[in-house]
């Protein structure tokens, strides 16, 4: 019996439960412990405290996850695996509570396997609700050189440039959310950051004001924003070393998985929570890829090491 069970009305021992039978699951075909509290007399299953507990059609949701992260929009992913498009939109904010969990505690994972992080890179991304004229912006930090997210935030902007007129007269005046979306940022940053962390950035304002609110005794390199490369759809940088290149090739890579992101595209964000929502899905399968393959690195380095000394 796991020793993690317990009883879902009275929270007893497991000692105190009893088994009583099995059911058939017919959603995915498996046999389903039975459970009895001898406390309390409740009757649950080994099922009732998996997150996916009376959910239907629970054999699509990896399927559903890895889709959300490979560029596939939502119509696309459920016609693949067979259900409504708004089965999909469901299981997109339901996926997305349990990566941020996972997100969470992969994080702690790396700082108890690797130690504190000594760099952080952090920049903000610009895409758009519905249309361009309603802009939004997405502040990210990501660890240098390994490109391990920190925290992300998603904030209205006003547009800006040649079309700042046309969305003011068309949609009014747009609140400027940035601020308080950077702020949320670097209080998240906060609790996982030594205080003498060095910061990479570009010359945004803002930026050197958070640093020295947050990060008194941090180190703040600027660099210079280059020219963007066609390759990378403005991310990438045309130049042959960039020091912003690990949240750039981030950034670059949201752009590349997610659908909505993408610099043409008619999957456009229609609510800015699902956007955050789709990052959150995005990083728990980025950081499991990395995890994949920092594992066959590993292995290959044992390989070698073998070889050498055989």
């Amino acid at each position: 019996m796991d020793v993690t069970l317990r009883c879902p009305r009275c929270a007893t021992a497991p000692a105190n439960l009893v088994r009583d039978g099995h059911y058939y699951r017919a959603d995915d075909s498996k046999s389903i412990q039975r459970y009895q509290c001898k406390d309390c007399g409740k009757k649950f299953s080994s099922a009732t405290h998996n997150p996916a507990y009376r959910q239907k059609k629970r054999r699509i949701n990896s399927t559903v996850r890895f889709c959300l992260a490979s560029n596939m929009c939502q119509r696309d992913i459920a016609e693949i695996v067979g259900v409504d498009v708004k089965t999909v939109r469901s299981r997109l904010v339901w996926q997305a509570k349990l990566s941020r969990v996972k997100n969470k505690l992969y994080l702690q994972a790396y700082l108890d396997e690797y130690g504190p992080i000594d760099t952080v890179q952090f920049d903000d991304l610009v895409t758009f609700e519905h249309t361009k004229m309603k802009p939004i912006t997405v502040p990210m930090a990501v660890v240098d050189g390994e490109r391990i997210p920190l925290g992300f935030n998603v904030a209205s902007i006003p547009a800006f440039g040649l079309l700042a007129a046309k969305s003011r007269e068309k949609y009014g005046p747009r609140v400027d959310d940035s601020q308080a979306a950077r702020e949320a940022v670097f209080q998240e940053l906060s609790t996982v950051l030594p205080p003498d962390v060095r910061f990479k950035t570009d010359g945004h304002s803002h930026y050197k004001v958070l640093i020295k609110q947050y990060f008194p005794n941090a180190t703040h390199e600027i660099f210079i924003s280059d020219r963007g490369a066609v390759v990378g759809q403005g991310e990438l940088k045309k130049t042959r070393f960039d020091e912003l290149f690990s949240i750039n090739h981030t950034f670059a890579t949201v752009r590349a998985k997610i659908n909505r992101l993408n610099r043409r595209t008619w999957c456009t964000t229609k609510d800015p929570e699902r956007l955050a929502d789709h990052i959150d899905v995005f990083i728990d399968v980025f950081c499991d890829r990395l995890k994949k393959l920092s594992s066959s690195v590993n292995g290959l380095r044992r390989q070698a090491f073998v070889k050498a000394i055989s």
